[in-house]
Protein backbone atom coordinates (compact mmCIF):
# COMPACT_ATOMS: atom_id res chain seq x y z
CA UNK A 1 0.00 0.00 0.00
CA UNK A 2 1.47 3.25 -1.20
CA UNK A 3 0.77 6.41 1.16
CA UNK A 4 -0.86 8.03 -1.39
CA UNK A 5 -3.07 5.48 -1.88
CA UNK A 6 -3.72 5.93 2.15
CA UNK A 7 -4.44 9.14 2.28
CA UNK A 8 -8.27 8.36 3.44
CA UNK A 9 -10.12 10.28 6.44
CA UNK A 10 -7.74 8.22 8.76
CA UNK A 11 -4.41 9.50 7.65
CA UNK A 12 -6.16 13.05 7.28
CA UNK A 13 -6.83 13.06 10.76
CA UNK A 14 -3.78 11.44 11.84
CA UNK A 15 -1.95 13.67 9.91
CA UNK A 16 -3.80 16.78 11.33
CA UNK A 17 -3.26 16.10 14.85
CA UNK A 18 0.96 15.81 14.17
CA UNK A 19 1.30 19.25 12.53
CA UNK A 20 -1.13 20.47 15.34
CA UNK A 21 1.19 18.91 18.18
CA UNK A 22 4.24 20.38 16.23
CA UNK A 23 2.87 23.46 15.73
CA UNK A 24 2.20 23.97 19.79
CA UNK A 25 5.33 22.66 20.66
CA UNK A 26 7.41 25.03 18.41
CA UNK A 27 4.83 28.08 19.81
CA UNK A 28 5.26 26.93 23.74
CA UNK A 29 8.87 27.24 23.94
CA UNK A 30 9.59 30.23 21.47
CA UNK A 31 12.29 32.71 23.12
CA UNK A 32 13.07 30.92 25.80
CA UNK A 33 17.03 30.38 25.86
CA UNK A 34 18.04 30.05 29.61
CA UNK A 35 19.39 26.20 30.87
CA UNK A 36 16.66 26.55 33.43
CA UNK A 37 13.74 27.11 30.39
CA UNK A 38 15.05 24.91 28.50
CA UNK A 39 15.31 21.94 31.04
CA UNK A 40 13.06 22.47 33.23
CA UNK A 41 10.42 25.06 32.08
CA UNK A 42 11.20 28.14 34.40
CA UNK A 43 10.61 25.66 36.89
CA UNK A 44 6.75 27.53 36.55
CA UNK A 45 4.32 24.29 35.95
CA UNK A 46 1.01 24.07 38.03
CA UNK A 47 -0.37 21.05 39.08
CA UNK A 48 -2.58 19.93 36.36
CA UNK A 49 0.00 20.37 33.79
CA UNK A 50 2.39 18.37 36.28
CA UNK A 51 -0.27 15.71 36.76
CA UNK A 52 -1.06 15.06 32.97
CA UNK A 53 2.78 15.29 31.86
CA UNK A 54 3.64 12.52 34.00
CA UNK A 55 0.90 10.40 32.65
CA UNK A 56 1.17 11.47 28.93
CA UNK A 57 5.04 10.99 29.31
CA UNK A 58 4.28 7.27 31.56
CA UNK A 59 1.95 5.80 29.44
CA UNK A 60 3.14 5.02 25.59
CA UNK A 61 2.53 1.75 23.21
CA UNK A 62 4.50 -0.82 25.45
CA UNK A 63 0.83 0.06 27.61
CA UNK A 64 -1.59 0.30 24.55
CA UNK A 65 0.43 -2.51 22.86
CA UNK A 66 2.27 -4.38 25.24
CA UNK A 67 -0.05 -4.49 28.69
CA UNK A 68 -2.97 -5.01 26.37
CA UNK A 69 -1.14 -7.26 25.28
CA UNK A 70 -0.60 -8.97 29.02
CA UNK A 71 -4.69 -8.62 29.45
CA UNK A 72 -5.31 -10.62 26.35
CA UNK A 73 -2.92 -13.11 28.08
CA UNK A 74 -2.84 -12.93 31.81
CA UNK A 75 -6.03 -10.79 32.66
CA UNK A 76 -6.50 -7.86 34.76
CA UNK A 77 -3.88 -8.99 37.13
CA UNK A 78 -1.44 -6.81 35.04
CA UNK A 79 -2.83 -3.44 36.51
CA UNK A 80 -1.12 -3.95 40.18
CA UNK A 81 1.64 -1.78 37.87
CA UNK A 82 -0.55 0.95 37.37
CA UNK A 83 -2.46 0.72 40.58
CA UNK A 84 0.32 0.20 43.29
CA UNK A 85 2.14 3.10 40.98
CA UNK A 86 -0.67 5.64 42.51
CA UNK A 87 0.22 4.23 46.00
CA UNK A 88 4.22 5.06 45.18
CA UNK A 89 3.36 8.31 44.12
CA UNK A 90 1.77 9.06 47.28
CA UNK A 91 4.64 8.24 49.20
CA UNK A 92 6.92 10.49 46.36
CA UNK A 93 4.74 13.38 46.99
CA UNK A 94 4.90 13.38 50.78
CA UNK A 95 8.70 11.64 51.12
CA UNK A 96 10.97 13.07 48.66
CA UNK A 97 9.58 15.51 46.42
CA UNK A 98 10.07 18.07 49.01
CA UNK A 99 13.66 17.85 49.65
CA UNK A 100 14.08 17.28 45.56
CA UNK A 101 12.43 20.96 45.04
CA UNK A 102 13.74 22.42 48.39
CA UNK A 103 17.71 22.03 47.27
CA UNK A 104 16.67 22.93 43.47
CA UNK A 105 18.25 19.79 41.99
CA UNK A 106 18.46 18.92 38.15
CA UNK A 107 18.78 15.43 37.74
CA UNK A 108 18.37 12.55 39.96
CA UNK A 109 21.75 11.53 39.98
CA UNK A 110 22.90 14.85 41.13
CA UNK A 111 20.78 14.42 44.71
CA UNK A 112 23.27 11.34 44.94
CA UNK A 113 26.17 13.12 44.12
CA UNK A 114 25.30 15.10 47.22
CA UNK A 115 23.96 12.51 49.36
CA UNK A 116 27.02 10.54 48.30
CA UNK A 117 29.72 11.05 46.08
CA UNK A 118 30.64 12.53 42.31
CA UNK A 119 31.27 8.88 41.13
CA UNK A 120 28.42 7.44 42.66
CA UNK A 121 26.60 10.18 40.54
CA UNK A 122 28.37 9.03 37.19
CA UNK A 123 27.14 5.60 37.55
CA UNK A 124 23.90 6.11 38.01
CA UNK A 125 23.81 8.59 34.64
CA UNK A 126 25.23 5.55 33.12
CA UNK A 127 22.81 3.00 34.08
CA UNK A 128 20.07 5.83 33.21
CA UNK A 129 21.01 6.23 29.64
CA UNK A 130 21.82 2.80 29.14
CA UNK A 131 17.90 2.05 29.86
CA UNK A 132 15.94 5.33 28.39
CA UNK A 133 18.48 4.09 25.13
CA UNK A 134 17.79 0.56 24.81
CA UNK A 135 14.71 -0.52 26.82
CA UNK A 136 12.76 2.91 27.04
CA UNK A 137 12.93 4.72 24.09
CA UNK A 138 14.15 1.91 21.36
CA UNK A 139 10.84 -0.03 22.70
CA UNK A 140 8.66 2.66 22.04
CA UNK A 141 10.01 3.82 19.60
CA UNK A 142 9.56 0.24 17.63
CA UNK A 143 6.38 -0.39 19.08
CA UNK A 144 4.60 2.49 17.81
CA UNK A 145 5.97 2.16 14.12
CA UNK A 146 4.62 -1.22 14.73
CA UNK A 147 1.15 0.11 15.36
CA UNK A 148 1.47 2.45 12.12
CA UNK A 149 2.26 -0.31 10.02
CA UNK A 150 -0.32 -2.58 11.53
CA UNK A 151 -3.24 0.26 10.65
CA UNK A 152 -2.29 2.38 8.02
CA UNK A 153 0.33 -0.34 6.42
CA UNK A 154 3.44 1.69 6.38
CA UNK A 155 6.58 -0.23 6.33
CA UNK A 156 8.80 0.14 9.82
CA UNK A 157 11.68 2.09 8.96
CA UNK A 158 8.76 5.52 7.39
CA UNK A 159 7.00 5.23 10.84
CA UNK A 160 10.20 5.80 12.60
CA UNK A 161 11.49 7.87 10.82
CA UNK A 162 7.79 9.72 11.35
CA UNK A 163 8.37 9.66 15.02
CA UNK A 164 11.28 10.75 15.16
CA UNK A 165 11.05 13.73 12.69
CA UNK A 166 7.86 14.98 14.86
CA UNK A 167 8.42 13.77 18.04
CA UNK A 168 11.55 14.81 18.21
CA UNK A 169 11.92 17.58 16.36
CA UNK A 170 9.82 20.08 18.70
CA UNK A 171 11.30 18.10 21.94
CA UNK A 172 15.08 19.17 20.65
CA UNK A 173 14.17 22.75 19.38
CA UNK A 174 11.80 24.02 22.16
CA UNK A 175 13.16 21.66 25.03
CA UNK A 176 11.20 20.63 28.20
CA UNK A 177 8.35 23.30 28.13
CA UNK A 178 7.57 22.30 24.67
CA UNK A 179 7.15 18.84 25.74
CA UNK A 180 4.87 19.86 28.81
CA UNK A 181 2.63 22.01 27.19
CA UNK A 182 1.93 18.93 24.07
CA UNK A 183 1.68 16.85 26.70
CA UNK A 184 -1.66 18.24 28.10
CA UNK A 185 -2.87 17.72 24.26
CA UNK A 186 -1.42 14.29 23.95
CA UNK A 187 -3.13 12.86 27.52
CA UNK A 188 -6.59 14.38 26.30
CA UNK A 189 -6.17 12.38 23.46
CA UNK A 190 -4.91 9.68 24.62
CA UNK A 191 -7.68 8.74 27.17
CA UNK A 192 -10.35 10.29 24.38
CA UNK A 193 -8.80 7.02 21.80
CA UNK A 194 -8.49 4.19 24.74
CA UNK A 195 -12.08 4.95 25.88
CA UNK A 196 -13.29 5.03 22.19
CA UNK A 197 -12.18 1.68 21.54
CA UNK A 198 -13.23 0.22 25.23
CA UNK A 199 -16.63 1.44 24.40
CA UNK A 200 -16.75 0.13 20.80
CA UNK A 201 -15.62 -3.35 22.57
CA UNK A 202 -18.05 -3.70 25.11
CA UNK A 203 -20.71 -2.05 22.76
CA UNK A 204 -19.89 -4.98 20.13
CA UNK A 205 -19.91 -7.85 23.20
CA UNK A 206 -23.21 -6.31 24.13
CA UNK A 207 -24.47 -6.99 20.21
CA UNK A 208 -22.50 -10.43 20.06
CA UNK A 209 -23.89 -11.79 23.65
CA UNK A 210 -27.42 -9.80 24.00
CA UNK A 211 -28.94 -11.60 27.17
CA UNK A 212 -26.76 -8.80 29.17
CA UNK A 213 -28.17 -6.18 27.25
CA UNK A 214 -27.44 -4.65 23.83
CA UNK A 215 -24.94 -1.80 25.36
CA UNK A 216 -21.85 -1.04 26.72
CA UNK A 217 -22.96 -2.18 30.36
CA UNK A 218 -24.23 -5.61 28.74
CA UNK A 219 -20.73 -5.78 27.23
CA UNK A 220 -19.09 -5.56 30.47
CA UNK A 221 -21.15 -8.41 32.19
CA UNK A 222 -20.96 -10.28 28.95
CA UNK A 223 -17.06 -9.98 29.52
CA UNK A 224 -17.15 -10.57 33.10
CA UNK A 225 -19.29 -13.53 32.77
CA UNK A 226 -17.66 -15.09 29.67
CA UNK A 227 -13.75 -14.52 31.09
CA UNK A 228 -14.20 -14.70 34.79
CA UNK A 229 -10.56 -15.76 35.32
CA UNK A 230 -9.32 -12.67 34.09
CA UNK A 231 -10.70 -9.89 36.58
CA UNK A 232 -8.61 -11.48 39.44
CA UNK A 233 -6.01 -8.89 40.67
CA UNK A 234 -4.40 -11.56 42.81
CA UNK A 235 -2.40 -14.36 41.01
CA UNK A 236 -0.77 -17.89 42.93
CA UNK A 237 2.57 -17.89 44.52
CA UNK A 238 4.28 -19.56 42.19
CA UNK A 239 2.88 -17.68 39.25
CA UNK A 240 5.62 -16.60 37.04
CA UNK A 241 4.94 -13.73 36.30
CA UNK A 242 3.21 -11.80 39.15
CA UNK A 243 3.50 -13.71 41.96
CA UNK A 244 1.58 -12.35 44.95
CA UNK A 245 4.44 -11.56 47.09
CA UNK A 246 6.17 -10.15 44.66
CA UNK A 247 3.44 -7.62 43.99
CA UNK A 248 2.55 -7.08 47.42
CA UNK A 249 6.06 -7.38 48.95
CA UNK A 250 8.97 -7.05 46.88
CA UNK A 251 9.71 -6.15 43.07
CA UNK A 252 6.20 -4.47 42.00
CA UNK A 253 6.97 -1.51 44.95
CA UNK A 254 10.54 -1.59 44.10
CA UNK A 255 9.69 -1.01 40.40
CA UNK A 256 7.28 1.89 41.34
CA UNK A 257 9.37 3.77 43.81
CA UNK A 258 12.40 3.46 41.12
CA UNK A 259 9.95 4.63 38.47
CA UNK A 260 8.12 7.45 40.17
CA UNK A 261 10.76 8.89 43.01
CA UNK A 262 14.17 8.08 41.08
CA UNK A 263 13.97 8.18 37.43
CA UNK A 264 14.77 11.33 35.75
CA UNK A 265 12.17 10.97 32.77
CA UNK A 266 9.40 11.16 35.16
CA UNK A 267 10.71 13.47 38.35
CA UNK A 268 11.95 15.77 35.78
CA UNK A 269 8.26 17.19 35.60
CA UNK A 270 7.64 17.46 39.23
CA UNK A 271 11.59 19.36 39.43
CA UNK A 272 10.01 21.88 37.64
CA UNK A 273 7.13 22.90 40.19
CA UNK A 274 6.33 26.06 40.78
CA UNK A 275 6.27 25.22 44.29
CA UNK A 276 5.52 22.36 46.99
CA UNK A 277 1.84 22.34 46.78
CA UNK A 278 1.36 22.43 42.51
CA UNK A 279 4.24 19.74 43.15
CA UNK A 280 2.43 18.02 45.55
CA UNK A 281 -0.75 18.39 43.66
CA UNK A 282 0.08 17.29 40.77
CA UNK A 283 1.77 13.85 42.13
CA UNK A 284 -1.65 12.92 43.37
CA UNK A 285 -3.35 13.99 40.25
CA UNK A 286 -1.55 11.41 38.22
CA UNK A 287 -2.29 8.72 40.70
CA UNK A 288 -5.78 9.51 40.03
CA UNK A 289 -5.36 9.53 36.54
CA UNK A 290 -3.35 6.05 37.19
CA UNK A 291 -6.58 4.72 38.22
CA UNK A 292 -8.03 4.95 34.96
CA UNK A 293 -4.89 3.64 32.72
CA UNK A 294 -6.07 -0.46 32.77
CA UNK A 295 -9.36 0.39 32.07
CA UNK A 296 -8.00 2.03 29.01
CA UNK A 297 -5.79 -0.47 28.16
CA UNK A 298 -6.11 -3.68 29.84
CA UNK A 299 -9.94 -3.71 29.47
CA UNK A 300 -9.70 -4.05 25.49
CA UNK A 301 -7.20 -6.35 25.47
CA UNK A 302 -9.96 -9.06 28.08
CA UNK A 303 -12.13 -7.83 25.25
CA UNK A 304 -10.48 -8.54 22.58
CA UNK A 305 -9.76 -12.05 23.95
CA UNK A 306 -13.33 -12.37 24.18
CA UNK A 307 -13.63 -11.83 20.46
CA UNK A 308 -10.79 -13.08 18.70
CA UNK A 309 -8.83 -15.97 20.75
CA UNK A 310 -8.38 -18.60 18.29
CA UNK A 311 -9.89 -21.21 20.60
CA UNK A 312 -13.28 -19.43 22.10
CA UNK A 313 -13.32 -16.22 20.18
CA UNK A 314 -16.42 -14.99 19.16
CA UNK A 315 -15.52 -13.17 16.39
CA UNK A 316 -12.38 -16.13 15.42
CA UNK A 317 -14.00 -16.55 11.84
CA UNK A 318 -13.60 -13.38 10.86
CA UNK A 319 -10.29 -12.88 12.83
CA UNK A 320 -7.83 -14.46 15.04
CA UNK A 321 -4.85 -13.17 16.78
CA UNK A 322 -1.53 -14.64 17.13
CA UNK A 323 -0.32 -12.94 19.79
CA UNK A 324 -1.59 -11.07 22.34
CA UNK A 325 0.53 -7.86 21.75
CA UNK A 326 -1.41 -7.36 18.49
CA UNK A 327 -4.67 -6.87 20.82
CA UNK A 328 -5.27 -3.16 20.42
CA UNK A 329 -4.11 -2.62 16.81
CA UNK A 330 -6.61 -5.50 15.79
CA UNK A 331 -9.87 -3.95 17.95
CA UNK A 332 -8.80 -0.23 16.35
CA UNK A 333 -9.00 -2.20 12.27
CA UNK A 334 -11.81 -4.15 13.02
CA UNK A 335 -14.24 -2.21 15.34
CA UNK A 336 -13.92 1.60 14.47
CA UNK A 337 -15.58 3.42 11.10
CA UNK A 338 -13.17 5.81 8.87
CA UNK A 339 -12.15 9.05 10.66
CA UNK A 340 -12.52 7.70 14.22
CA UNK A 341 -9.60 4.97 13.73
CA UNK A 342 -7.36 8.57 12.93
CA UNK A 343 -8.12 9.79 16.21
CA UNK A 344 -6.99 7.23 18.07
CA UNK A 345 -4.11 6.30 16.17
CA UNK A 346 -3.69 9.97 16.89
CA UNK A 347 -3.81 9.52 20.54
CA UNK A 348 -1.55 6.36 20.24
CA UNK A 349 1.23 8.58 18.14
CA UNK A 350 0.44 11.01 20.90
CA UNK A 351 1.63 9.42 23.78
CA UNK A 352 4.44 7.84 21.63
CA UNK A 353 5.80 11.06 20.78
CA UNK A 354 5.44 12.19 24.32
CA UNK A 355 7.53 9.41 25.67
CA UNK A 356 10.08 9.54 22.93
CA UNK A 357 10.63 13.42 23.66
CA UNK A 358 10.52 13.13 27.09
CA UNK A 359 12.88 10.46 27.07
CA UNK A 360 15.20 12.52 24.89
CA UNK A 361 14.87 15.29 27.70
CA UNK A 362 16.11 13.22 30.42
CA UNK A 363 18.90 11.75 28.57
CA UNK A 364 20.16 15.49 27.45
CA UNK A 365 19.70 16.61 31.26
CA UNK A 366 21.91 13.88 32.03
CA UNK A 367 24.91 14.08 29.55
CA UNK A 368 24.81 18.20 29.96
CA UNK A 369 24.63 18.30 33.57
CA UNK A 370 25.66 15.46 35.50
CA UNK A 371 28.51 14.79 32.45
CA UNK A 372 29.11 17.69 30.12
CA UNK A 373 28.88 20.69 33.07
CA UNK A 374 30.15 18.68 36.01
CA UNK A 375 33.36 17.05 33.99
CA UNK A 376 34.12 18.47 30.55
CA UNK A 377 33.43 21.75 30.85
CA UNK A 378 32.26 23.23 33.96
CA UNK A 379 32.02 26.99 33.43
CA UNK A 380 29.86 26.75 30.40
CA UNK A 381 27.53 29.21 29.64
CA UNK A 382 23.60 28.44 29.27
CA UNK A 383 23.78 29.05 25.55
CA UNK A 384 26.45 26.14 25.54
CA UNK A 385 24.00 24.26 27.74
CA UNK A 386 20.82 24.32 25.80
CA UNK A 387 23.63 23.90 22.51
CA UNK A 388 24.72 20.66 24.26
CA UNK A 389 21.18 19.84 25.15
CA UNK A 390 20.43 19.81 21.96
CA UNK A 391 23.27 17.83 20.27
CA UNK A 392 22.82 15.17 22.99
CA UNK A 393 19.08 14.46 22.18
CA UNK A 394 19.72 14.32 18.40
CA UNK A 395 22.32 11.42 18.96
CA UNK A 396 20.11 9.54 22.18
CA UNK A 397 17.56 9.43 19.28
CA UNK A 398 19.15 8.34 16.41
CA UNK A 399 21.37 5.36 18.73
CA UNK A 400 17.45 4.48 20.38
CA UNK A 401 16.27 4.47 16.78
CA UNK A 402 18.86 1.51 15.11
CA UNK A 403 17.99 -0.39 18.84
CA UNK A 404 14.41 -0.19 18.16
CA UNK A 405 14.90 -1.62 14.27
CA UNK A 406 16.28 -4.81 15.96
CA UNK A 407 13.72 -5.42 18.31
CA UNK A 408 11.14 -6.45 15.76
CA UNK A 409 11.51 -10.42 17.00
CA UNK A 410 10.01 -9.73 20.72
CA UNK A 411 7.10 -11.76 22.00
CA UNK A 412 6.02 -10.00 24.98
CA UNK A 413 6.70 -6.13 25.24
CA UNK A 414 5.60 -5.18 28.45
CA UNK A 415 7.62 -8.12 30.02
CA UNK A 416 10.59 -7.57 28.31
CA UNK A 417 10.60 -3.96 29.33
CA UNK A 418 9.88 -4.59 32.93
CA UNK A 419 12.28 -7.74 33.03
CA UNK A 420 15.06 -5.54 32.20
CA UNK A 421 14.34 -2.65 34.69
CA UNK A 422 14.48 -4.98 36.99
CA UNK A 423 18.50 -5.53 36.73
CA UNK A 424 18.98 -2.15 37.83
CA UNK A 425 16.17 -0.76 39.95
CA UNK A 426 16.63 -2.71 42.90
CA UNK A 427 20.01 -1.41 43.69
CA UNK A 428 18.92 2.23 42.81
CA UNK A 429 16.18 1.93 45.26
CA UNK A 430 18.44 0.95 47.88
CA UNK A 431 20.75 3.89 47.17
CA UNK A 432 18.08 6.58 47.34
CA UNK A 433 15.97 5.16 50.31
CA UNK A 434 19.77 4.95 52.21
CA UNK A 435 20.33 8.53 51.07
CA UNK A 436 17.10 9.99 52.56
CA UNK A 437 16.79 7.52 55.76
CA UNK A 438 20.21 6.00 56.60
CA UNK A 439 22.23 8.52 57.35
CA UNK A 440 25.15 6.04 58.37
CA UNK A 441 25.37 4.41 54.30
CA UNK A 442 28.57 5.98 52.85
CA UNK A 443 29.79 6.88 49.38
CA UNK A 444 32.02 3.65 49.70
CA UNK A 445 29.04 1.32 49.92
CA UNK A 446 26.86 3.42 47.95
CA UNK A 447 29.38 3.01 44.60
CA UNK A 448 29.87 -0.69 45.54
CA UNK A 449 26.10 -1.39 45.71
CA UNK A 450 25.46 0.36 42.06
CA UNK A 451 28.02 -1.75 40.61
CA UNK A 452 27.76 -4.73 42.71
CA UNK A 453 23.94 -4.84 42.24
CA UNK A 454 23.27 -4.90 38.48
CA UNK A 455 26.04 -7.55 38.14
CA UNK A 456 24.63 -9.81 40.67
CA UNK A 457 21.31 -9.35 39.15
CA UNK A 458 22.79 -10.03 35.56
CA UNK A 459 24.43 -13.32 36.43
CA UNK A 460 21.16 -14.12 38.30
CA UNK A 461 18.74 -13.69 34.73
CA UNK A 462 21.63 -15.24 32.18
CA UNK A 463 21.86 -18.26 34.80
CA UNK A 464 17.79 -18.31 34.75
CA UNK A 465 17.56 -17.66 30.67
CA UNK A 466 20.23 -21.00 30.07
CA UNK A 467 17.98 -22.85 32.59
CA UNK A 468 20.81 -23.46 35.15
CA UNK A 469 19.26 -21.99 38.30
CA UNK A 470 19.13 -24.67 41.20
CA UNK A 471 15.65 -25.17 43.44
CA UNK A 472 15.59 -22.49 45.72
CA UNK A 473 12.64 -23.07 48.43
CA UNK A 474 10.36 -19.62 48.48
CA UNK A 475 11.97 -18.19 45.25
CA UNK A 476 12.23 -20.01 42.41
CA UNK A 477 8.97 -21.42 40.18
CA UNK A 478 8.80 -24.61 38.30
CA UNK A 479 8.18 -23.35 34.62
CA UNK A 480 7.34 -26.41 31.93
CA UNK A 481 5.96 -29.38 31.97
CA UNK A 482 7.57 -32.67 33.77
CA UNK A 483 11.42 -32.86 32.90
CA UNK A 484 11.30 -30.53 29.75
CA UNK A 485 10.82 -27.51 32.41
CA UNK A 486 13.38 -26.12 34.70
CA UNK A 487 13.50 -23.39 37.87
CA UNK A 488 12.94 -19.69 37.28
CA UNK A 489 12.99 -17.03 39.99
CA UNK A 490 9.94 -14.43 38.74
CA UNK A 491 11.55 -11.17 38.01
CA UNK A 492 9.98 -9.56 40.69
CA UNK A 493 11.12 -11.83 43.38
CA UNK A 494 14.28 -11.19 41.83
CA UNK A 495 14.29 -7.40 42.21
CA UNK A 496 13.33 -8.34 45.93
CA UNK A 497 16.16 -9.68 46.71
CA UNK A 498 19.02 -8.02 44.70
CA UNK A 499 17.40 -4.81 46.82
CA UNK A 500 18.32 -6.86 50.57
CA UNK A 501 21.65 -7.78 48.27
CA UNK A 502 22.49 -4.21 47.53
CA UNK A 503 21.23 -2.75 51.25
CA UNK A 504 23.78 -5.74 52.47
CA UNK A 505 26.71 -3.67 51.29
CA UNK A 506 25.35 -0.38 52.60
CA UNK A 507 25.21 -1.69 55.98
CA UNK A 508 28.38 -3.47 55.42
CA UNK A 509 29.99 -0.26 54.13
CA UNK A 510 28.34 1.59 56.55
CA UNK A 511 29.58 4.57 58.37
CA UNK A 512 30.99 3.81 62.33
CA UNK A 513 31.63 7.35 63.36
CA UNK A 514 29.71 10.44 63.60
CA UNK A 515 27.02 11.14 61.14
CA UNK A 516 28.37 13.42 58.48
CA UNK A 517 26.41 16.76 57.55
CA UNK A 518 25.69 15.61 53.71
CA UNK A 519 23.63 12.45 55.51
CA UNK A 520 21.44 14.68 56.86
CA UNK A 521 18.37 14.78 55.08
CA UNK A 522 16.00 18.14 55.67
CA UNK A 523 12.67 17.80 53.99
CA UNK A 524 11.19 20.78 56.48
CA UNK A 525 9.48 23.38 54.92
CA UNK A 526 10.44 27.33 55.63
CA UNK A 527 8.19 29.35 57.99
CA UNK A 528 6.90 31.41 55.21
CA UNK A 529 5.95 28.12 53.07
CA UNK A 530 4.70 26.00 56.15
CA UNK A 531 2.12 28.79 56.70
CA UNK A 532 1.15 29.04 53.12
CA UNK A 533 0.24 25.41 53.10
CA UNK A 534 -1.59 25.42 56.49
CA UNK A 535 -3.65 28.39 55.43
CA UNK A 536 -5.06 25.89 52.83
CA UNK A 537 -8.68 24.81 53.12
CA UNK A 538 -8.71 20.74 53.67
CA UNK A 539 -10.34 20.00 50.31
CA UNK A 540 -6.68 21.57 48.31
CA UNK A 541 -4.29 19.71 50.46
CA UNK A 542 -2.12 16.54 49.56
CA UNK A 543 -3.26 14.65 52.84
CA UNK A 544 -7.36 14.83 51.80
CA UNK A 545 -6.68 13.83 48.22
CA UNK A 546 -3.72 11.24 48.69
CA UNK A 547 -6.17 9.74 51.79
CA UNK A 548 -8.76 9.19 48.70
CA UNK A 549 -6.63 8.23 46.34
CA UNK A 550 -5.38 5.03 48.84
CA UNK A 551 -8.98 4.45 49.30
CA UNK A 552 -9.49 3.75 45.84
CA UNK A 553 -6.79 1.65 45.30
CA UNK A 554 -8.21 -0.73 48.30
CA UNK A 555 -11.39 -0.70 47.18
CA UNK A 556 -10.38 -1.51 43.37
CA UNK A 557 -8.24 -4.90 45.15
CA UNK A 558 -11.26 -5.82 47.09
CA UNK A 559 -13.36 -5.61 44.27
CA UNK A 560 -10.99 -7.25 41.64
CA UNK A 561 -9.51 -9.95 44.20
Amino acid sequence: MTFCHSMNPDTLVFGIYLIVVATVGFVASRRKEESDDYFLASRNLTWWIIGGSMIAANISTHHFIGMSGRGFEIGLSIASYEWIAAVALVLYGRFFLPYYLKSRITTMPEFLERRFSDRVRIAYAIISLIGYIVIELAVVLYTGSLAINSVFGLPLVWGLVILCVVGGGYAIYGGFKAIAYTDIIQVTVLILGGLTVMLLGLHKLGVLVPEYGLSVVGGFKAVLAGSPEKFHMVRPADDPELPWPGVFFGGMWLANIFYWGCNQFITQRTLSARNVHEGQLGVVFAGFLKLLVPFLVVLPGIVAFRLYNPETGLLRAECVLSKGDLAFPTLVKQLLPPGLTGLVMAGLMGCVMSHVASMMSASSSILTFDIYKNHVKPDATNAELVRCGRITSICVLLAATLVGYFLKDLKAIFVYIQEFWSIAYPSVCALFLAGFFYQRATARGALTAIIAGPLWATAVTVMDKLHRLPRIPGLTVWIGAGDAGHWSIPFLTRGAVDFLFAFAILWFFRNRGAIEPRAIIDRSFSPEVLAEMRALPFYQRFGFWSTILIACVVALYIRFF
